[in-house]
């Protein structure tokens, strides 16, 4: 199996000397130090594009466009509500009152009556929209099918294809109602159904990619330790190695010296990571210790250029069961609540699914 190609080289263990100067530290450090930036940009970015879209910026930008003409003609604007007289507590007590009680010119929980809110913006913009006549339901379909790409049009031919079969339809709906239903009947349960499965399907879509951002985040992650722990191997050999600088000239925030953390339900890491922290704090300097070291960064290397972050390659992927129950989760919450299906209650419920 070929090994992966990355932007770090490991260290070959015969003539290692002049892979291991002050120079290729510095280089090697900056390229762990770029990589690491561009992917945590595409994570970023990944991540912003999950979040739910849309705020009211593009709303408040005409209205403040509005507001601006206003003051140009003096008319009231929203910044003309902070020069307006402010209510003054009155020093006349009230007659047949308790002391203390002043009288107020206005109250202080009045809303000023040409105050605006976003949501009056947005109903402004909205029925500002010249609306066409409307459309009968074949100019509607025409309307939309012209108006789709490529990919959108072939979803929409395959759901308009794709219908539920009758007779489990009728099937479920006898189980559950414990009578035959009528043709008309099954005609609207099998569109209802199918719209409802397809919703699910849509939620479960977007779990999955949800899932693959949350792995690209964890594989970032991954990627971010090891480079912090190649730094340290490679500071460790330099200095080591090349006897031409001092420590001080390695100025920066690497500590060579600092122990790695890991877990004690990963065996295997655990072990590399407790040999490692035992080099790197050892004093040593024989042929025996600098061979140990070369190989756990090479081995890190490895890892490093190994891990990718972008998950387009799995858009492809197939949908698992954990998504669609993930999905049913998403929409009962979405829907403000679904009554219970007690029907589906079995063994010692209710037992309604055997009546």
């Amino acid at each position: 199996m070929a090994e992966p190609q990355g932007p770090l080289d490991v260290i070959p263990k015969v003539n290692y000397p002049p892979h291991l100067t002050f120079s290729n530290y510095l280089s090697t450090t900056q390229m762990i130090g770029q990589v690491l930036s561009e992917d945590q940009e595409y994570v970023s970015w990944k991540i912003k594009n999950m979040r739910t879209g849309g705020t009211m910026n593009d709303y408040l930008h005409s209205f403040q466009g509005r507001q601006d003409e206003a003051k140009e003609h003096g008319r009231f604007a929203v910044g003309d509500y902070y020069n307006v007289t402010k209510p003054v507590r009155s020093n006349r007590s009230w007659k047949r009152s308790t002391p203390g009680i002043t009288k107020k010119s206005k109250s202080i929980n009045d809303v000023p009556s040409n105050l605006r809110f976003p949501r009056e913006i947005y109903e402004e913009n909205l029925n500002s929209i010249p609306r066409p006549r409307e459309l009968d339901q074949d100019e509607q379909f025409k309307l939309l099918v012209t108006n789709l790409d490529e990919e959108q049009t072939n979803r929409f031919e395959v759901f308009h294809r794709t219908a539920l079969s009758k007779t489990q339809v009728k099937k479920i709906a006898g189980m559950v109602i414990n009578q035959s239903v009528t043709e008309n009947m099954r005609v609207f349960l099998q569109a209802v159904g199918k719209i409802y499965a397809g919703e699910i399907i849509e939620l479960a879509l977007v779990v999955r990619e949800k899932w693959f951002v949350s792995r690209s985040v964890l594989e970032f992650n991954r990627k971010k330790k090891i480079g912090k722990r190649l730094k340290k191997y490679l500071k460790k050999l330099t200095l080591l190695v090349d006897s031409n600088h001092n420590k001080e000239e390695y100025n920066d925030s690497v500590d060579e010296t600092a122990s790695d953390s890991y877990y004690d339900d990963e065996e295997d890491d655990m072990k590399d990571v407790q040999e490692g922290n035992k080099l790197i704090k050892s004093d040593s300097n024989g042929q025996d210790t600098r061979l140990a070291l070369i190989s756990h960064y090479n081995k890190l290397v490895k890892d490093f250029n190994s891990i990718d972050v972008s998950v387009e390659k799995y858009a492809k992927s197939p949908i698992l069961p954990e998504h669609i129950r993930e999905a049913w989760r998403l929409h009962q919450i979405q829907t403000d609540g679904l009554p219970y299906t007690q029907w589906r209650t079995q063994g010692e419920g209710n037992g309604c699914m055997f009546r």
